[in-house]
């Protein structure tokens, strides 16, 4: 057997352990977080009862039909900000990077979502002197919003990671785990807090999703790390 072709075996044969680690895909099920001396760490738990564990799985955490791939430990912990066992990079959201950007893969998302996603909405929101396109999803929330563009508020500050601001009226909610932030993200906390996001992070939290900046790349600058005036507004 000739060298070369030797290298071409070899190169197949870590592209199928590649592929094979990577082939497990959860479509139901909610992140949950550790309590006690596991605090702030992460699983997954399926809607059987089970719950991921000893290696890899892609997740769509946010039901954006974007999935990540996470990488889980023997207990079932959620691995982070590290190497994997079998060598690859996780950020501190626990998703699998390569050269500082994270790979994700299209998913088929539910029923429910993709009658959200028909019809997406495109809006205009205006921070720091820039503008960015968004599309907000087909909801009762939405919706709720859309009649009251255009505004401008003044959003607030918090963790370093989000802009929020209390609407003077409650809207309508559908609310839902959603695992991971991502940059961009525009969500409904409560029934009357509009969130913004400006990092990638993991949250317990729930939230009812809005939509999402369609080209996050210079959100967080133009939010800044204080108090911002936001405009949001309906395409013409």
């Amino acid at each position: 057997m000739t060298r070369r072709i030797r290298k071409v075996i070899c190169l197949i044969g870590a592209v199928c352990t590649i592929l094979c680690a990577n082939s497990f895909l959860a479509f139901a099920g909610e992140w949950r977080t550790g309590a006690g001396p596991n605090e702030g760490r992460w699983w997954y738990a399926d809607e059987d009862g089970s719950y991921a564990r000893n290696g890899w799985l892609w997740l769509d955490g946010n039901r954006d039909n974007i999935a990540e791939c996470y990488y889980f430990d023997a207990a079932g912990w959620m691995l982070s900000e590290t190497v994997t066992p079998d060598g690859y990079t996780v950020n501190e959201a626990g998703a699998w990077t390569e050269n500082g950007i994270v790979k994700t893969r299209a998913v088929q998302g539910t029923a429910q979502n993709q009658t959200e996603e028909e019809g997406m909405i495109p809006v205009t929101i205006l921070a720091g002197g820039r503008q960015f396109e968004a599309s907000l999803l087909n909801n009762a929330s939405t919706q709720a919003l859309i009649a009251q563009m255009p505004f401008t508020v003044t959003m607030s500050e918090m963790n370093g990671n989000e802009k929020y601001y209390y609407l003077p009226a409650a809207l309508p909610t559908q609310t839902q785990s959603i695992g991971a932030i991502h940059t961009g993200d525009f969500m409904l906390f409560g029934s009357d807090c509009l969130v913004l996001f400006y990092e990638d992070f993991r949250t317990s939290y729930q939230y009812t999703r809005l939509g999402a900046v369609s080209n996050p790349e210079g959100l967080s600058e133009a939010l800044g790390r204080g108090d911002v005036q936001v405009t949001f507004q309906l395409q013409p």
